[in-house]
């Protein structure tokens, strides 16, 4: 039979409609679930990366105060206090000559928001007091109240999450060093480099993963003290070489050697803009010692001392008993 005209616009029916509002909304619901997954990944994403560049900033922060590293002097022999995996102290050369510490947290609260090792923060605090105190080493970010600034510099900081100890500080030593250096306080001026690593993911649970951020840098300011030796050669009746040429410098520095025949005095050695003058009897890498009547008959011991200094004002003494000969 062939269909009328007004069959040909009788339109769709109603189950063919209401099928068709089915497969849309199954669509139109995939479509957004889609949408949704990818709105939250990016800003999963930006998040992170937010705070990556937060972190890449408090790093590079953290470098610009490492590579002003205090001098030390003969007065404040070490500018580092703390070197630890997690906690690091240390003194900067503006001319408050601030001690800065950076620690990181792992437990704890901060801000009313709990601290764990998934959500480690890491602090900074500075402090113009003339030296570090036992309290302001104490727990991060507690400590003695002298710290008069204490900033939240990196957050979210994986470092130690999931029983990892991966460090924020490792520490290089110069050549004379221990293997364990820097261990004791005695070794932090041997210190040479500082490594910094920092772990971050806002959501160790989910993507994106956690971003690593790494720096280095050599500590320009760092000063040893040098090594201070000397021998004694008879040369002939009443007559002596003093040499001094075992003395060294670990930065390979000029030095300057001064010899006495009493007790050097410290305040004058201190004074860089001077020569030491009391009781010395002469300079130089070596000296010949022509003993005088009033040292005694020979074969008596007469006790000499000789002082290296280098020109970060440093210096070290030996002393020796010469017998005359």
């Amino acid at each position: 039979m062939t269909p009328t005209a007004q069959d040909r616009q009788a339109g769709f029916s109603l189950i063919e409609v209401l099928i068709v509002c089915v497969i849309s909304l199954v669509v139109l619901g995939a479509t957004l679930t889609a949408y949704s997954a990818l709105a939250r990944g990016e800003l999963a994403h930006q998040r992170q990366a937010d705070e990556t560049e937060n972190t890449r900033l408090a790093m590079e922060h953290a470098v610009r105060q490492l590579r002003n590293l205090a001098n030390p002097t003969a007065t404040s022999t070490s500018t580092i206090d703390t070197a630890t995996d997690y906690d690091f102290i240390f003194q900067t050369s503006d001319p408050t000559k601030t001690w800065v510490r950076y620690c990181l947290q792992t437990s704890g609260t901060a801000g009313g928001t709990a601290v764990t090792p998934a959500r480690g923060i890491l602090w900074e605090m500075a402090s113009t007091a003339p030296a570090v105190s036992a309290g302001m080493r104490g727990s991060c970010p507690g400590g003695s109240a002298s710290w008069s600034n204490k900033h939240l510099v990196a957050d979210y900081v994986t470092n130690t999450a999931g029983g990892v100890d991966r460090n924020v500080f490792t520490f290089s030593c110069s050549e004379s060093a221990a293997p364990t250096c820097p261990a004791s306080a005695a070794e932090h001026p041997k210190i040479t480099n500082v490594a910094l690593d920092l772990f971050t993911d806002i959501n160790p649970a989910v993507r994106p993963r956690e971003q690593r951020l790494s720096s280095s840098v050599y500590l320009r300011n760092q000063n040893e003290a040098p090594t201070v030796s000397f021998t004694v050669h008879p040369v002939s009746s009443r007559r002596a070489l003093l040499n001094a040429s075992a003395s060294f410098d670990p930065e390979g520095r000029t030095l300057e050697y001064f010899w006495f025949n009493g007790a050097p005095v410290d305040a004058e050695l201190r004074d860089c803009t001077a020569r030491p003058t009391t009781n010395k009897i002469g300079e130089g890498v070596t000296h010949m010692r022509e003993f005088p009547v009033s040292d005694g008959p020979a074969g008596t011991s007469k006790p000499f001392w000789l002082v290296v200094r280098d020109p970060g004002c440093l210096y070290k003494t030996d002393t020796e008993n010469v017998v005359i000969p």
